[in-house]
Formats: C-alpha cells, sequence, structure tokens
C-alpha cells in the first residue's frame, strides 16, 4: 500500500471505486465485492481494514434507497437522479459514516467526503457534497 496515503483514505477510495459501478447500472453485490477484491490486490489493505471495507460495501448496497432518500430530501432542487456519479457515490459513503460510524467525529467525515470528491471531481462538486454533507450531519444530530 502506498505509505503517503493514510490507511483508512486508501478504504475510503477502495470502498468508492468499489461503489461507483452502483450509480452506473443495476449491479449485484457479488459483482461489486469481486471489484473490491481486485483493487484490493493492488493495494493489499491490512486484515481489519480490508473487512471493514466489506462491511461498508454491504450495508451501503443493502441501504442505497435510504440513503438516496436523504440525498434527495437535502440537496434542495437536485433529484438524486440529476446529481453525478461521483458525487452520489461519494454521499452514500459519508452517509454510511455518519450513521454508523459515531467513533468517526463529524468534522473528519465532512472533511475527507470534501478530499473524496476533490479526488475524482471538480472543487465545486466538492463544495456541493459538503454542502449537502452537512445539512445531513446537521439532522442527524438533532435526530440522535
Amino acid at each position: 500500500m502506498s505509505e503517503n496515503i493514510p490507511k483508512k483514505r486508501m478504504m475510503r477510495k477502495l470502498i468508492f471505486e468499489s461503489l461507483f459501478q452502483l450509480s452506473i447500472k443495476d449491479v449485484k453485490l457479488d459483482n461489486i465485492l469481486f471489484t473490491f477484491e481486485k483493487l484490493n490486490e493492488k493495494v493489499h489493505l491490512e486484515e481489519s481494514y480490508y473487512l471493514e471495507a466489506k462491511q461498508y460495501i454491504e450495508d451501503i448496497y443493502k441501504n442505497k434507497n435510504e440513503y438516496d432518500a436523504l440525498i434527495n430530501k437535502y440537496s434542495e432542487g437536485w433529484r438524486v437522479e440529476r446529481i453525478g456519479n461521483i458525487e452520489k457515490t461519494v454521499m452514500r459513503i459519508f452517509i454510511y459514516e455518519l450513521i454508523n460510524k459515531k467513533d468517526i467525529p463529524v468534522k473528519v467525515i465532512l472533511n475527507e467526503s470534501t478530499e473524496l470528491t476533490k479526488t475524482y471531481a471538480t472543487q465545486k462538486a466538492a463544495a456541493f457534497v459538503n454542502g449537502i454533507m452537512d445539512k445531513i450531519a446537521r439532522s442527524q444530530a438533532s435526530i440522535m
């Protein structure tokens, strides 16, 4: 694994690259996990990160519609179908983290979503994602 990329960030990149196909077409979980396995052959995540990444993928796949409903609710005028595939994929990952990873500070989740979006899209897309993620984070904080 590249030593200049923190392990958790590398894990998120593999999750993103594996789940991206979910935004393009109807794809089975087995196909996404196969993609993840192939990507991991190049970077060799440590076992704990590998297992955690698989859990992310399985849960995001299972809860995609719920996450998309949150995106729809807080994207104000942008139906999820109109949002770019990169942005949708990033938001699904970080909604998962907001809901399931209470050990990760919300500020870190927001920062990582911005950085991941900038890696695959533009600064403008990152600002768009950050704005929606901030609204979702605030709504989740008021529920919990």
